[in-house]
């Protein structure tokens, strides 16, 4: 049997297995008993949203599939697909997200980190780290990121690093391409330190939980990776 697809449990009863599908809500993993719901279904059991002010929307790749309006028609599921909540109705004032440095230091703030801003331009905002896994493991470095007006709708579109981790090499893959030092003149001017760009935008930003933990584990695969 392929595990790959599907993994097989029992039921309460321990009588008879059932598949149990892997989806993303939200950027949440949940386990599905069936193999198929509707969107409505969806909505209710994994988002615990109501589903007469949400619709669900389906994310592959860069493309999505709106549910809008067939909130009851059944969905074949697969392990892996991805599903957005989105809302109907309007917000309230308690219901509009902060945008932003404000969210992006507040998120780096509850994760422990001491973030700062550097003078006159405070969209560029440094952190100390010590790298937490991975071929550097333990070596302290310095994180800046440009944080985008809109975040966490857009994310820094990767870190700028101090020291120098890697030669410069604008092509390539990662771990060793896409280094660049041009991106870096506010950080070093700034500090007086040598800095480089490593360009590594999150792929999956869409069907994540938009938040600065999920942020910060894209940051953490890259030193894992290395």
């Amino acid at each position: 049997m392929n595990t790959e697809i599907n993994e097989i449990t029992l039921n309460k009863t321990g009588e008879s297995p059932q598949h149990v599908i892997h989806i993303f809500v939200d950027g949440e993993k949940y386990e599905a008993n069936q193999e198929m719901m509707t969107p409505n279904e969806i909505i209710h059991e994994f988002g615990q949203k109501d589903p007469a002010l949400h619709y669900l929307v389906q994310i592959h790749g860069n493309e999505k599939t709106s549910y809008e309006g067939k909130g009851d028609t059944p969905i074949g599921l697969h392990n892996g697909m991805k599903f957005q909540i989105i809302s109907m109705g309007p917000c309230t004032v308690s219901d509009i997200p902060r945008t932003g440095v404000e969210t992006f230091l507040l998120g780096l703030t509850e994760l422990g980190y001491c973030p700062m801003t550097l003078p006159g331009k405070a969209d560029h905002v440094v952190i100390d780290y010590v790298v937490p896994c991975g071929k550097f493991v333990d070596k302290k470095v310095r994180l800046g990121f440009i944080v985008p007006a809109d975040f966490p709708v857009t994310t820094p579109s990767g870190p700028h690093v101090s020291p120098h981790i890697h030669p410069v090499m604008s092509g390539g893959q990662h771990p060793t391409g896409g280094i660049h030092v041009t991106q870096c003149e506010q950080f070093q001017k700034s500090t007086g330190e040598e800095w480089q760009y490593w360009s590594r935008p999150v792929p999956d930003w869409a069907s994540r939980r938009k938040t600065v933990t999920s942020y910060m584990s894209h940051i953490w695969r890259l030193w894992d990776t290395q």
